[in-house]
């Protein structure tokens, strides 16, 4: 069977940030994508991307360029190989500089354990669609869009990673907006940011409360990478340098926006002033988070020096009379 038959390029984009292709292909699939660009026929920086697909499936690949422009049009090119064999090939012109620029700024694309944030500065007001992609080892797996967004004042776009992301795990996040043209296709400019999911919670200080009884904590999780954990609390006298340790497990697991509260009761310690180290500790005995503060426990009651007990005035002379009666009667 040809490869044209077997293997469609149904969508190709490219310009100097990144370039993604869409796959389809009526057999299974073991081969590569190759994304090549081009100046003046001249190969300019090439990058491979494995392909494994089933037949009847869709499939698209992202990468990002190395190499920064330095003229103004550039060919961008990708070809589907099997083997040896090139199943199918397409080519796409770009351009940089004024030709390309866009009607705004991005101020901030942040990408983060927890979510996104994007903010865009506009200096020509227009309408435009914004997709924004989490990729991982050039795969897009999630995507949320934002259809005719008015660009006529600065325009903010947060939101959470709907799903849980793993531990020390790099990925890739990509903003594509296709800004509106009243004559001509959408003005299409990407912006990448890179960013190592890792678990990431914060103990509240105002929800901190530490007494002579001992303390209570709260801790939010700030990550979609889940936090299973500890909270480790040390106590040092000021005076004697005398250290004690307690612990306690968090009961939830917490993601992004989750809290939950330990608590802790003090044992052994004596009156004094002490320096308290509260910390978050995750089960590989890593610290996250930590809040230190200071505590003054007051001397016991139970150790105030005894007050003598008070007698009663007239004891001594009614023991005195009775003794003086006793002895009359023996006469």
């Amino acid at each position: 069977m040809p490869g044209s038959a077997r293997v469609e390029i149904s969508d190709f984009f490219s310009d100097f940030t990144s370039s993604d292709v869409t796959i389809n292909s009526s057999q299974d699939l073991n081969g590569k994508a190759v994304f090549e660009l081009f100046y003046s026929g001249e190969l300019v920086e090439s990058q491979e991307v494995p392909i494994a697909m089933k037949s009847n499936e869709s499939v698209s690949k992202v990468i990002a360029w190395q190499k920064k422009p330095q003229h103004d049009y550039y060919t961008a090119k990708v070809s589907i190989y099997e083997g040896g064999a090139l199943l199918s090939s397409i080519s796409y012109q770009i351009s940089y500089g004024t030709v390309s620029l866009p009607g705004f700024h991005i101020v901030d694309f942040s990408p983060t354990n927890s979510g996104v944030q994007l903010l865009i500065r506009p200096f020509n007001p227009s309408a435009a669609d914004i997709k924004i992609e989490l990729l991982e080892n050039n795969d897009i797996v999630y995507t949320k869009i934002k259809e005719d967004v008015s660009l006529t004042a600065n325009t903010e776009i947060t939101f959470t990673w709907p799903f849980l992301l793993t531990d020390n795990k790099k990925y890739m996040s990509r903003v594509k907006i296709f800004t509106h043209r009243l004559y001509a296709p959408p003005l299409i400019n990407t912006y990448i940011s890179d960013f190592t999911a890792t678990q990431d919670v914060e103990i509240l200080p105002d929800d901190v409360q530490v007494d002579e009884y001992g303390a209570s904590v709260t801790i939010r999780g700030e990550s979609q990478v889940p936090f299973d954990g500890y909270v480790a609390v040390t106590a040092r006298n000021r005076l004697t340098n005398e250290t004690n340790a307690y612990y306690a497990q968090m009961e939830e697991i917490l993601v992004t926006g989750k809290e939950d509260t330990a608590g802790i009761v003090w044992k052994g310690l004596s009156s004094g002033v002490y320096d308290v180290e509260i910390l978050a500790v995750n089960k590989e005995n890593v610290t996250i988070d930590k809040y230190q503060t200071v505590l003054r426990i007051p001397e016991s009651s139970a150790t105030a020096i005894p007050t003598p007990a008070k007698k009663s005035p007239g004891f001594e002379s009614f023991l005195l009379i009775v003794m003086l009666f006793a002895a009359a009667k023996r006469i």
